[in-house]
């Protein structure tokens, strides 16, 4: 289920404006494991007072064994955007079910350059090199990167126990069917093939569908419903 609460992610702005620019925004988006259906995920991202962002998605199992098990999945990610990128300070994850529960906490100390992660009772501490951001707010990265015209992104990415180098290549348009309709997306494709990100000019900055292999082997897809 990690992979459900993508998310991302989000940064609602039209396709004629630049990636530097970010605005508060909300989505909904249909989430199937495996065809099965799952639930909604409700994402939100607003600017703090203090300058930073919160990025915000919540999935509740509203439909087969995930009504049953009760699962409720929350990521949050504050970040601060910085020339059209996103710079992470906090990270926080917590999925609950009947069966069990996981927490995640990072904090980013940009200064030393390391991340403080915390997941249930294990405590970790790693260098971060320039650029590190979080599974959050990495969707705002690729979205941005896709916006200023990138073939190929590479980029460490902050998980439990160390930083990840993830590497991203830039296909053709193609068209994506979601329940908010049709769209000539770009896809965005994890090199290990365990992720694709879908991005639309007519939405923006906004993943139109995004496609995850999670750690079980299951197939999580998320799809835009409504923005």
């Amino acid at each position: 289920m990690r992979t459900i609460a993508l998310g991302l992610f989000l940064a609602l702005v039209t396709g004629t404006l630049c990636a530097e620019e970010l605005k508060p925004a909300n989505a909904v988006y249909t989430v199937t494991r495996d065809g099965s259906a799952i639930g909604d995920s409700n994402f939100s991202l607003k600017q703090n007072g203090d300058g930073t962002w919160t990025l915000v998605s919540e999935t509740k199992g509203t439909s087969g064994k995930a009504r049953l098990l009760g699962i409720d999945v929350r990521e949050e990610s504050v970040f601060r955007w910085n020339g059209g990128k996103p710079q992470s300070v906090v990270y926080d994850y917590r999925q609950s079910s009947m069966i069990k529960s996981r927490t995640r906490h990072i904090e980013f100390d940009a200064g030393a350059r390391q991340a403080h992660s915390q997941e249930n009772k294990d405590r970790f501490t790693y260098p971060t090199p320039p650029g590190t951001t979080d599974r959050g707010a990495l969707q705002l990265l690729l979205a941005a990167a896709v916006v200023d015209g990138a073939h190929e992104i590479s980029v460490p990415v902050a998980v439990r126990d160390r930083v990840e180098q993830q590497r991203y290549v830039v296909a053709n348009r193609e068209t994506v069917q979601v329940p908010a309709g049709s769209f000539a997306a770009t896809r965005v494709e994890r090199g290990d093939g365990k992720a694709v990100n879908w991005y639309a000019p007519s939405v923006g900055l906004l993943p139109v569908k995004v496609q995850q292999i999670s750690g079980d082997g299951s197939t999580v897809v998320l799809e835009l419903k409504q923005k």
